[in-house]
């Protein structure tokens, strides 16, 4: 997976709470039955949905996915009505057979069968049936319903094993299997039912009421035999995997020994290296066999320059290791939630690959996909959070760095001269951090004055006016903040009445959040907001006489600091919003909501001044 920096990691994200609304489309019920036998899966998928309105439409497009080497068959397939008469049947020259590849892929192994079966009356029911039999496997089946919308009246899961291929399963707010034992068989049955939730603000990944089913095999063979027995062994499976990859071409080593000639701090090398892989490969996803695990070789990546995750990891830790520093491949889930990883259960929990490079006592981690990152910086996606590090024979979770808040503190230093015609000419400095600053970071590499404009309005700047130029200021590459000047015109900032004057704030978006009383999840905030505003107004043709009273706020969940000065014709206004990082349970929901909502009045409360 490549580290994707854009604007919609500004966003906060929905998740997840009970929903009242008629679904467009919902499971009646799923059958699956999963076989596993002489070292194969075997997967009998029985579905049949209710597609109640035009809106549901979507659902009665079917997809099946499945990869090179995978036998997959679709069975019967037919449209009904709600008295259940059969109005159609699938043909088999209706079923299209495709490339599955996905836009950041150069090439992939994954295919799929689709069809279509829609009518014009609703509701409708479709049913369908395949098969599918995996000749390599680690996984027999994963359901995860944290985000999902659709509604499930039943559900039932059946997986069939022997005493020589024994199976581990996790499961949370779904009732434990029938176990049935024959002489030779062991059979597993799960039935569950999901109402699907509706949006909470920041609702915890972690503590959701979803229903979640994880079962995988003991032992497996995926490329090399491998156990899932505990975190060392899976570990210890992805190294033998990709052993072999750290192959140099003759060419490398010298571009090599140039760069480091001189050079003996470990550290500096490392960093020179690392700009060397930023300036010189680019992200590009090849997937084939094994590929969406195994690497590519080092050399894969010398000759061609460019490679995923795995493969510009495998090539960094290769490079290093030709210069003599020891350094780990790692596995981590990147992604804007923070999910747990259950020490006890091990299993294919990761989407993205990271390098691991320790120095003594200080430990760097280095994002292999990115073009612009500073070295060893923790960007979002990858912080505070469990990570397996890949040994020969100690493989282990570890846990990466979280950002604190000065990590992702952001500065607005803003200085606006009043007009008499309520506009005012305004400079902006802004300093971007954490997020925010990988965000900006992107966008500056790819300047383009509309998207920098919709940037502005919907992360820096509210209210009315008139974008007039902007600079993107970034220290060194290996500096995580960037900064950006900003002037602009902005419209109706206040309104005089006799000697008293109300001036619009420039507001920070806090997040809206249910009332207590609506709320039914705990709250999970991953990544602290740190904001620091220092604002001067130059009132024309005034001496400011009076000022607002100063605020302070000061809870478990953050802070709001507001503080108001006046000298001669001169305004300041200094404003420090923290909400802090944390998981609070619905319990204490109520004191959290009285936080945010003292926030997000106080920052639209206008400022009051009195003149002379």
């Amino acid at each position: 997976m490549r580290l994707i920096l854009t604007l919609s990691l500004l966003i906060l994200f929905i998740h997840t709470a009970l929903a009242d609304e008629t679904p467009s489309s919902e499971i009646i019920n799923s059958v699956s039955h999963r076989q596993v036998k002489d070292g194969k899966l075997t997967v009998s998928d029985t579905l049949t949905i209710q597609i109640n309105n035009r809106d549901g439409d979507d659902h009665a497009e079917i997809l099946i996915p499945y990869s090179k080497g995978d036998k997959l068959s679709i069975g019967d397939a037919w449209i009904e009505d709600m008295s259940g008469n059969i109005i159609r049947k699938l043909k088999g020259k209706e079923i299209l057979d495709r490339s599955f590849i996905s836009n950041i892929s150069l090439y992939e192994d994954d295919f799929v069968k689709e069809f279509e079966l829609k009518h014009n009356q609703y509701p409708y029911k479709i049913v369908y049936s395949y098969k599918m039999t995996f000749n390599k496997f680690f996984q027999i089946a994963s359901y995860d319903y944290r985000n999902k919308s659709r509604k499930i009246r039943n559900s039932t899961i059946i997986v069939e094993t022997t005493e020589d291929q024994p199976i581990k399963y996790k499961q949370k707010n779904i009732n434990n299997p029938k176990i049935e034992t024959t002489a030779k068989t062991i059979r597993y049955i799960w039935q569950f039912s999901y109402d699907p939730l509706k949006g909470e603000v920041n609702a915890s990944i972690n503590n959701s009421k979803a229903p979640l089913l994880e079962i995988i095999p003991l032992h497996f063979t995926y490329g090399v035999s491998g156990s899932l027995e505990n975190w060392q062994t899976f570990g210890n499976w992805v190294y033998r995997l990709n052993a072999g990859k750290d192959i140099l071409p003759e060419s490398e080593t010298k571009k090599i020994d140039e760069l480091l000639n001189g050079v003996k701090n470990d550290r500096e090398k490392a960093k020179i290296l690392y700009r060397y892989l930023q300036d010189y490969n680019r992200y590009i996803n090849v997937k084939l066999n094994v590929g969406g695990l195994q690497t590519h070789s080092a050399e894969y990546v010398a000759i061609n320059r460019y490679g995923d995750c795995k493969a510009l990891t495998n090539y960094m830790q290769a490079i290093l290791k030709y210069a003599g520093i020891k350094s780990y491949y790692t596995l981590i889930n990147a992604d804007d939630r923070v999910e747990d990883i259950d020490p006890d259960f091990a299993s294919q929990a990761f989407n993205h690959v990271i390098l691991t490079i320790p120095f003594g006592n200080d430990t760097t981690f280095l994002e292999c996909t990115s073009n612009n990152l500073p070295f060893g910086y923790i960007h979002a996606s990858i912080q505070n959070r469990k990570a397996l590090l890949i040994s020969e024979k100690n493989s282990r979770l570890i846990t990466t760095p979280a950002q604190s808040p000065k990590d992702v503190l952001c500065n607005r230093n803003i200085i606006t001269r009043l007009n008499t015609d309520n506009s005012a000419r305004t400079e902006i400095l802004i300093t971007q951090r954490g997020v925010e600053y990988e965000a900006a970071n992107y966008i500056s590499t790819n300047i383009n004055k509309n998207t920098v404009d919709k940037y502005i309005r919907n992360n820096i700047l509210e209210g009315s006016f008139d974008l007039i130029n902007f600079n993107f200021i970034k220290a060194s590459r290996d500096s995580a903040k960037i900064q950006l000047q900003v002037e602009c015109k902005m419209h109706s900032l206040y309104k005089k009445f006799g000697n008293n004057i109300s001036i619009t704030p420039y507001s920070l978006k806090i997040p809206y959040y249910e009332n207590a009383d609506k709320r039914i999840q705990d709250v999970q905030i991953d990544l602290p907001q740190y904001y620091e505003d220092s604002l001067v107004y130059e009132i024309p043709n005034a001496t400011i006489n009076k000022t607002p009273p100063n605020v302070q706020i000061i809870t478990p969940y953050g802070h709001y600091l507001l503080q108001f000065e006046a000298k001669d014709n001169q305004f300041s206004v200094y404003k420090s919003i923290l909400i802090k990082a944390g998981n609070y349970p619905l319990a204490e929901y109520g004191k959290f909501h009285e936080f945010i909502q003292q926030l997000r009045n106080l920052e639209i409360k206008n400022y009051y001044i009195e003149v002379l």
